[in-house]
């Protein structure tokens, strides 16, 4: 992922739009007020920041990003006019800044350090120390490598996307992940504000819990134009009981009910 900090609708649309043509997934903010909220959400790999924003200043944004931890901190590159001076451009550096560009930026010099800067994968999960050999998932077990689930003694083969959102929704518990993370992971794209693709796919994986008696959608929030947000302990989860351990319905017979007898007056 790479993220694109520009106060100019223009320039933050045109290096997006270079990105895509090369099927890199990027997002676009214009403020420092936005881009703080965002360290929270998405772990970019590179971020290009316009020296001069309407609420600050580039610095800003470096500040941010020294206090993420060194292993998961993106590079950083400055964007700047032409007539800031050296000490300036030195500062940027001395902030944290890997790169500093001056206008007019060269399309094909900023994708080359872009190239560099980037990882081919850029997902929350790529970040874990190791890759783990299961996890626990809304009361099921998820076998990675396998492509199984699994609860209790029944299993069943789950599809690569499948697996993949479920990597990712267990690496970010309690955290909403947003659209253009989930895109770029699962389907290799920009996400373009259609979610068709995640609802179809959260719609599979909603039916393969079904078939071992767990209903998903307490676990996982679908919050509007955002993403998605997986909570371990929902406060109504409901479990059903494996299908292979059903207990035969009893029928009941009609029980009896007491008549009484209407006393009548004698007659005269």
């Amino acid at each position: 992922m790479i993220l694109f900090v520009s106060s100019s609708n223009r320039e933050a649309s045109a290096l997006a739009a270079t990105c895509e043509h090369r099927f890199w997934a990027s997002y676009t903010c214009a403020t420092v007020r936005e881009f703080r909220p965002l360290t929270e959400k998405i772990q970019p790999r590179a971020v290009v920041v316009r020296h001069r924003l309407l609420d600050g200043y580039s610095d800003d944004i470096l500040a941010c990003l020294k206090r993420m931890p060194s292993t998961a901190r993106p590079r950083v590159i400055v964007l700047m006019s032409a007539d800031r001076t050296a000490q300036i451009e030195a500062r940027q550096i001395a902030l944290g800044a890997d790169c500093v560009l001056h206008d007019p930026v060269r399309t094909e010099i900023l994708l080359e350090y872009l190239a560099r800067y980037r990882i081919p994968t850029e997902s929350p999960a790529a970040h874990s120390p190791k890759t783990r050999t299961s996890f626990s998932f809304a009361g099921a077990e998820v076998y990675p490598q396998e492509h199984r689930l699994v609860r209790g003694k029944q299993s069943l083969h789950l599809a690569p996307q499948e697996v993949a959102l479920l990597n990712i929704l267990s690496n970010t518990s309690g955290k909403v992940v947003p659209y253009p993370i989930l895109y770029c992971d699962l389907f290799g794209r920009r996400f373009d504000g259609d979610t068709a693709n995640c609802r179809v796919l959260l719609g599979k994986l909603s039916a393969s819990f079904d078939r071992l008696g767990i209903e998903l959608k307490p676990f996982i929030q679908v919050i509007p134009k955002s993403g998605y947000l997986y909570s371990p302990k929902p406060p109504r989860s409901k479990l059903r009981a494996p299908a292979s351990k059903a207990q035969p319905k009893r029928h009941l017979g009609k029980t009896k009910r007491r008549a009484t007898a209407s006393r009548r007056c004698p007659d005269r």
